[in-house]
């Protein structure tokens, strides 16, 4: 399992700033040092992210005759090996780049790609990045709920899942070669992160995620915001985490316990291989779950 070398940060309310920084955000790690892998998702659906560090979060490239199109990009220190990457692919111009959500992680290449990119993503994302004063490109075309490009031969949906780990958030799911990008609604192999300044929640996230299961067909291959690709199994057992995380401490809070009591009691310990290495570690994880769900 990849792991993401990010700072350990004990505050839950200065770990979620300092990772989900929108625009100003500079990659963790040199980027003289990471290098791209590209793995084969479907015939013409490639997974791309980084290895020996932190640049960014994964990419889903569909490469064929109509050209490239790209879900999600990375920092811009990054940006030229990613671009480097897709022309061993093909040679053909990159013509939609599809933003999962508004954090720099994901997007901040925007600013690099070439002028006759389109770029799409959710209305919240142009709203959010619109209001930093040193933004990058901003998306061409916004939707509110869902909208389908047919590219490469197939249906490539966005569908807007609210207020969960932001409001900006969409899943982009590749119909026919049945590939779901999730952005940062999904970490595999991790904890997951909760960005309340940027819209979201963690129960809605829940919500979210299981409305993904339904509409996804059972036999998806999922790529997360960080993390290997995964399966849809990966991804419902990462679904029953949350949800199971979620009861134990929301029948915690109606006991009166305290965060201190529930870290000693180590109630999140079946997880903590999730907390090796990855955004949060468990106690991290516990602290930010206590307190999304009102604990003080």
């Amino acid at each position: 399992m990849k792991k993401i070398s990010l700072p350990a940060i004990t505050s839950c309310a200065t770990l979620l700033i300092a990772f989900f920084s929108c625009m100003n955000m500079s990659a963790q790690d040199n980027p003289d040092s990471i290098k791209i892998r590209t793995t084969t998702l479907t015939p013409g659906v490639y997974m791309l992210d980084c290895t020996g560090g932190f640049g960014g979060g994964n990419i889903t490239a569909s490469v064929g005759e109509d050209g490239i199109l790209i879900a999600d990009n990375m920092f811009i220190s990054m940006m030229p090996k990613v671009q480097a990457a897709l022309k061993k692919l093909s040679d053909k111009p990159v013509k939609f780049a599809l933003n999962s959500h508004f954090h720099g992680d994901h997007i901040q290449g925007n600013a690099v790609l070439d002028k006759n990119t389109t770029i799409i993503a959710h209305e919240n994302v142009r709203k959010r990045v619109g209001a930093s004063a040193d933004h990058g490109r901003l998306p061409d075309i916004t939707f509110t709920d869902r909208t389908s490009l047919y590219f490469n031969g197939e249906e490539i949906r966005l569908i807007h899942l609210p207020n969960g780990h932001t409001d900006s958030d969409a899943v982009i799911y590749f119909t026919k070669s049945k590939v779901l990008h999730m952005g940062d609604m999904f970490f595999f192999g991790m904890f997951p992160a909760v960005y309340t300044n940027g819209g979201g929640d963690i129960r809605q996230l829940i919500k979210n995620l299981e409305a993904i299961i339904k509409e996804a067909d059972p036999a998806s291959k999922v790529v997360p915001g960080h993390g290997d690709p995964a399966s849809m199994q990966d991804f419902q057992n990462y679904v029953a985490m949350l949800k199971e995380t979620t009861a134990i401490v929301e029948a915690a809070l109606k006991k009166g316990k305290t965060l201190d009591q529930l870290t000693k009691e180590k109630v999140f310990a079946k997880y903590n291989a999730l907390g090796e290495g990855g955004a949060q570690t468990t106690d991290q994880y516990l602290g930010m779950v206590y307190k999304l769900l009102g604990g003080k």
